[in-house]
């Protein structure tokens, strides 16, 4: 017999002789790849149901067995064990036709864990998961089926055991020509170049790029083949004597590998890249991108995970933009036109595009492993016990398993997921009752400076809330009442926790208590101890935060509208016991805002320091009179505070840096890092927030923005600055409606099929002038510049600048007339009247009038009859009602618009 320590990287089963065999690839401690094989393991399920059941399974060939057993429902407060049908069958294969079978019957109440895939049977029922560490009694056996060495376990135990196996990584980045150029990226299109990146290097090499026909730059990593079959071949070659636990590459899953998938099969070549001989690997779609399996291997995609992060939000998506922003590099530039002439040019330009591809793919690679974007994965999969490949998804499924183990432990039976009857009939509940949100309190407009404004958090208060008041799906009061319960604010009971501990409540407990330990051992660490200590506590804040919603989640297998609106409503609760408890008790102080976890207090402080010592002193009284596990602890102060709305402010923040006080201006709800603001938005606004925060100076802000206008109207500003960039996510027939980007998209494809956008490429536009719908007035910036065509200023006013820069000035007391000249009001005759160039013909449309006149108060259309307003005349002259429209000019009607 052979021990082994081993780290669970992948999980799969195979059949032999119609029966189910587990396989684990893992990892030892010296990065080494092993395959251990289980065998006798065998599927099961549980049923509520009659008699009838036994006899109807009595002769089915597939069930190996049919047992009474107890267990408790998860839903709903329970003493007492009940009867249930557990029944195991002899193969994976057959669950679900036999779970289909069976919620049909009329004896049937329901069914339990029978969508519980396979792997993660076995791994929940030895507490075993992915990422985490086992010790492996057992026999090495022989076997061709794997491409690793292969142990035959006789024993498995899960253990405790810090840190990650080392790791082999690579990148991938494949470059095509278009068969057909009016059908650029499709599947029939060649690999013509394929860049590799390692990591550890591969033969002491960190990159190589195999190149599809005789090439040689004298650089040992760039291989010259003929043509894609041979270039396929030299890649699967590469892949198995490298033998990678990741897969990756930028937009890997959107392009790279469904593309290598699709040419591979159409060369006839192997389609096993994975650990194992005879499993393929698969790609299935999934919206957008695709779900890639690669048994034994694990697929990663840095874009993925970056569109995914709420901590990080970038304008554009791009690799040049991501790796310039979080390496301080950029790609070779290389446009998609220009390929076809460095692939057939000159040796310069072919070394140049060998450059480019072999760019490409370490870039991908650099972001991945620099930025350690999968620490906080890794420790999810300890955390939750999901497989590396499939902890990337949504947050439901971690929680599901995770509360599995619980489960098992407990005695308490898991629901299948929801069908679409029970997902309607779940959609009809919310709009009966409805899912209640957190409270906002009502915000004091305006800037709030000469005093500081403390910013105090509940600490993790969802969680804590779940912590406090023993509220979990099992602790919900239904048919059972116990002796002692509490009744929550929305109306619903939960046992005490004198009586039973929930499960929700229990995880709950073990994450927030490992994870105020593991921050005090970061403090103290250095070095990759550090990061692995700091990855293991954003994941457990990750999970605690992610299970409050959860009940309220329509999909989720244990939605309890009650138990999720139970949640929120203790939330309502404490955040008007904290501003009153605040409010009585500390002169000078006032709660003027409140949102969710956060409470925004004013004192009467001007110093730092002492507000500070003020806001801990606050914090330190409210706790201690909070119930259970809040708690309320200070986060920041603004020096000055702008509140325009609810869930709407920005402020100029200070907070401690290494004991140092580091400023920087914090807004919510007015951010302009959306696509769909070009980036002259971004940087008025930003300038505005700086001279209103820092320097109380509302007139120069004013004054910006008025000289960004004239800037604007006189063509001065540059066109990049007014570029709006969007994402092409389907396939351009397929959009509803009209839409400036598809719009772009289309005409680029029809000027030059070579350049037409594919899904997932982000498609650059300006809005130029004329008469057209603003759909159809969308160009491609090249081909403005190209033109030299006049972009419509009156667009790029009232659709950009003004909704992010009004709702700011106007909290700080300018109008909106203020801000577009002010002075007196005038109608549209005296206008007209006023200018040099005097109106001749009363057969010009009101926009022909108006081009070549300074409208400085100008503010919007507005019908006489329906009062629909509009930013700029409709084609017809008239609104679609039929009504009159009358330009609104400096707050007044002026002259009805000419038809």
């Amino acid at each position: 017999m052979d021990n082994m320590l081993l780290q669970i990287l992948d999980c799969d089963y195979v059949e032999t002789n119609g029966k189910p065999t587990i396989r684990i690839f893992s990892k030892t401690e010296k990065g080494g790849t092993v395959c251990v094989f289980y065998e006798g393991f065998l599927p099961y399920f549980y049923v509520d149901a009659g008699s009838e059941l036994e006899e109807y399974l009595k002769e089915r060939k597939e069930v190996v067995s049919v047992e009474k057993v107890l267990r408790k429902p998860a839903i709903g407060y329970t003493t007492k064990e009940r009867e249930y049908y557990k029944i195991t069958l002899a193969s994976p294969k057959h669950v679900k036709k036999l779970r289909e079978e069976l919620t049909k019957k009329r004896w049937v109440k329901q069914v339990f864990e029978a969508d519980i895939l396979f792997k993660y049977r076995f791994l929940v029922d030895h507490d075993l998961g992915g990422m985490r560490w086992m010790e492996v009694e057992g026999v090495k056996i022989p076997t061709k089926t794997v491409k690793c060495s292969s142990i035959l376990a006789k024993k498995l135990e899960p253990v405790e055991k810090e840190g990650n196996a080392p790791m082999k990584f690579l990148s991938i980045d494949i470059e095509c020509l278009p068969e057909n150029e009016l059908k650029p990226l499709s599947p029939e299109d060649k690999v013509i170049l394929v860049g590799l990146a390692f990591d550890p290097p591969y033969r002491g090499m960190e990159t190589v790029v195999i190149v599809a026909k005789p090439f040689s730059n004298g650089e040992k990593n760039v291989i010259g083949v003929e043509g894609e079959k041979e270039l396929l071949s030299r890649l699967l070659q590469i892949i198995e004597e490298y033998d990678p636990d990741v897969i990756t590459g930028y937009n890997v899953q959107g392009y790279d590998l469904p593309h290598l998938i699709a040419r591979l099969k159409a060369n006839k070549l192997p389609l096993t890249i994975g650990r194992c001989t005879s499993k393929p690997v698969k790609a299935r779609k999934v919206g957008e991108y695709y779900e890639i399996t690669i048994p034994g291997r694990v697929v990663v995609d840095p874009y993925l995970i970056l569109r995914r992060d709420p901590y990080q939000r970038f304008k554009r998506y791009d690799l040049n933009t991501v790796a310039k922003l979080l390496l301080g590099e950029e790609k070779i530039d290389i446009k998609f036109r220009e390929m076809k002439e460095y692939w057939n040019g000159s040796r310069e330009k072919l070394e140049k595009f060998v450059d480019y591809v072999e760019k490409d793919a370490k870039l991908a690679l650099d972001i991945l492993l620099k930025r350690r974007l999968l620490d906080k994965f890794y420790e999810l999969c300890k955390i939750s016990g999901l497989l590396l490949q499939d902890v990337f998804g949504g947050q439901s499924k971690r929680i599901e398993n995770v509360v599995l183990y619980e489960f098992r432990r407990r005695g308490l039976l898991m629901p299948c997921k929801p069908d679409q009857k029970e997902i309607n009939k779940r959609r009809e509940e919310r709009e009966r009752h409805g899912l209640k949100g957190a409270v906002v309190l009502e915000p004091e407009r305006g800037l709030h400076k000469d005093a500081i404004t403390l910013v105090l958090d509940f600490t993790s208060l969802y969680p804590n809330i779940i912590r406090t008041y023993n509220i979990s799906p099992d602790t919900l009061v239904l048919e059972e009442i116990p002796e002692e319960y509490e009744i929550a604010p929305n109306g619903a009971k939960f046992v005490s926790p004198k009586l039973y501990r929930g499960v929700f409540p229990s995880i709950l407990d073990q994450f927030l208590e490992k994870r105020i330990k593991i921050k005090k051992l970061a403090k103290q660490a250095t070095g990759e101890r550090k990061y692995f200590l700091n990855a293991v506590q954003l994941a457990l804040k990750d999970m605690a935060n992610s299970m409050y919603g959860y009940t309220g989640f329509l999909l989720a297998r244990l939605y309890v509208l009650d138990v999720a609106n139970a949640i929120t409503a203790y939330g309502r609760k404490n955040l008007l016991l904290t501003k009153d408890l605040i409010e009585k008790n500390f002169e000078g102080c006032k709660v003027i805002y409140g949102d969710t976890d956060s409470v925004f207090l004013k004192t009467p402080m001007t110093s730092l320091d002492e507000a500070e010592e003020l806001g801990k002193r606050i914090c330190e009284f409210v706790s201690e009179r909070l119930p259970g596990t809040l708690e309320l602890d200070f986060d920041k102060l603004f020096k000055t505070f702008l509140i325009m709305t609810k869930k709407r402010y920005a402020g100029w923040c200070f907070s401690r840096e290494d004991g140092n006080w580091v400023d920087t201006i914090i807004t919510k709800g007015i951010e302009t890092v959306r696509r769909d603001w070009c980036d002259l938005v971004s940087e008025t606004q930003q300038k505005v927030l700086e001279f209103i925060l820092k320097k109380g100076d509302v007139k120069s802000a004013t004054r910006y923005v008025q000289e960004i206008i004239i800037k604007l109207k006189r063509n001065e500003i540059p066109l990049e600055k007014l570029t709006i960039v969007k994402s092409i996510t389907k396939p351009l027939d397929e959009y509803e409606g009209i839409q400036p980007h598809v719009e772009v998209a289309k005409k680029i494809a029809k000027r030059d099929p070579a350049r037409a956008p594919k899904i997932g490429d982000r498609v650059s536009f300006v809005i130029v002038a004329g008469n057209a719908m603003l759909s159809k007035r969308a160009e491609d910036p090249e081909f403005v510049k190209e033109k030299n065509l006049q972009l419509d200023w009156d667009y790029y006013l009232s659709n950009q600048i003004l909704p992010a820069i009004e709702r700011i000035l106007n909290a700080v007391g300018v109008t909106k007339e203020e801000l577009l000249g002010g002075g007196h009001q005038m109608t549209m005759l005296d206008l007209f009247n006023s200018n040099a160039k005097k109106v001749e013909t009363r057969k010009e449309t009101i926009e022909e009038v108006v081009k070549d006149i300074t409208l400085e108060g100008w503010e919007e259309f507005v019908c006489m009859r329906c009062k629909r307003s509009y930013s700029r005349v409709p084609i017809k002259g008239v609104c679609d009602c039929g009504g009159e429209l009358r330009m609104v000019y400096r707050g007044s009607l002026g002259m009805k618009c000419l038809q």
